[in-house]
């Protein structure tokens, strides 16, 4: 049915520039009585420093040392969102520090930041703090900082524990020192434990990735996220391996890790005890407050993107009442959920959307027919051969939506 396999959900989607409607000034948004109305947001803080590059990665990042300023950019960042009742008067769930490598700042930099967003948002009981980090820049020192201010996840960048593939992706330390972090983090018992598995690089083998799987079991992580090796202009590292080793390696993921009590949460990761709150508020159409210079979000409608560039950025953080943003229409956020329900292994609920439905009807067959869903009382779940084709799914029935 398909020949060509999307791996990421950001090409998921369908064109976006139909929810467009104009420009928007950020107080304005941030002014509106009935802005507070609304399910728990999730914020996002984007670190764009790396100390090395992955030769896999083409993320919004650099290498560089942090700003010496950097941590106190964001926390005027931060007090200044905090200045309006609308945003003292949302609640969060969730917070993720991604990156670049957000450990790279200095303790007292990340801790600065956690208290000021404590101090100045309100967050539900049991809110989710994740920080996205590498073995080598997570510090037995930064570890106890993060368990005295309260983060209780950790989503951990070893993409796999063979030397070789660490080699080839420009991962620093060995295979050994990785897992030994892992364990030592995973016996503090403060906080959930996911990790990145890469697969499909060039040369591994099935062995290979068995074995990081076994290490991943013995390890009794909270979850892991899979990426299939993506190719890209801007990357480093030789191509991928072909889809019919993709499509091998995917299977054999999926059924050794259900049968060692793992099972998907969304179409690139798999848990077994982690709840994953980020992502999965954003699934359902949650607000994100973005801080940090590069970071991306959107709130009450307004979607924006703090400059990436340094001087740019402090600047915005210093001028803060001349933000703009891009005004989203309301039906974006119905767009949102669509892509999320797809994301976690279902099709999605809102039919409505659709153009056509009898082509959608057609289409839904065909799944049905050749095994990619199946349907569980008024739903439709992915099956292991679904989530592999998830997003390439997710774009052929988002490009049949109004």
């Amino acid at each position: 049915m398909f020949n060509s396999r999307l791996k990421t959900h950001h090409s998921a989607m369908a064109e976006g520039a139909k929810y467009l409607k104009g420009p928007g000034v950020l107080m304005d948004v941030l002014e509106q009585k009935n802005s507070t109305n609304r399910q728990p947001a999730t914020i996002y803080i984007h670190v764009p420093f790396c100390s090395k590059i992955c030769s896999f990665c083409n993320m919004r990042r650099s290498l560089q040392e942090p700003h010496s300023n950097y941590g106190d950019w964001i926390v005027e960042e931060i007090r200044n969102y905090g200045s309006y009742t609308s945003v003292k008067e949302m609640v969060f769930d969730a917070v993720y520090f991604g990156g670049g490598t957000p450990t790279t700042l200095d303790k007292e930099d990340l801790r600065k930041i956690i208290r000021a967003l404590k101090e100045c948002f309100r967050f539900t009981e049991n809110a989710e703090f994740t920080i996205e980090t590498t073995v080598s820049e997570l510090t037995e020192d930064k570890i106890a900082m993060f368990w005295e201010e309260g983060v209780n996840r950790f989503s951990v960048g070893v993409q796999t524990f063979h030397d070789e593939g660490r080699r080839q992706m420009n991962r620093i330390g060995s295979g050994r020192q990785a897992f030994e972090k892992l364990r030592y983090l995973k016996n503090a018992g403060f906080a959930t434990v996911s990790m990145d598995l890469i697969y499909n690089y060039p040369n591994q083998t099935v062995g290979d990735l068995m074995e990081d799987l076994k290490k991943i079991t013995s390890l009794e992580l909270g979850g892991f996220s899979m990426y299939s090796l993506i190719n890209m202009k801007e990357t480093k590292i030789d191509e991928a391996q072909g889809l019919k080793n993709d499509e091998e390696m995917f299977f054999r993921i999926a059924e050794t890790m259900e049968r060692s009590g793992y099972r998907f949460l969304e179409l690139t990761k798999m848990v077994r005890d982690d709840t994953y709150k980020y992502i999965m508020n954003r699934h359902y159409g949650a607000d994100t407050l973005p801080l940090g210079a590069g970071a991306g979000g959107s709130i009450c409608g307004l979607a924006m993107m703090n400059p990436i560039d340094l001087r740019e950025y402090q600047t915005s953080v210093a001028e803060f009442g001349n933000r703009k943003g891009m005004q989203m229409h309301p039906a974006y956020k119905d767009s949102v959920i669509f892509k999320g329900d797809l994301q976690r292994g279902y099709l999605p609920r809102n039919t409505a959307l659709y153009k056509d439905y009898e082509a959608y009807q057609a289409i839904l067959s065909k799944l049905l027919a050749e095994h990619y869903v199946v349907k569980e009382g008024e739903e439709y779940r992915l099956t292991h051969k679904g989530i592999f084709w998830g997003n390439t799914i997710s774009r052929e029935l988002a490009a049949m939506t109004q």
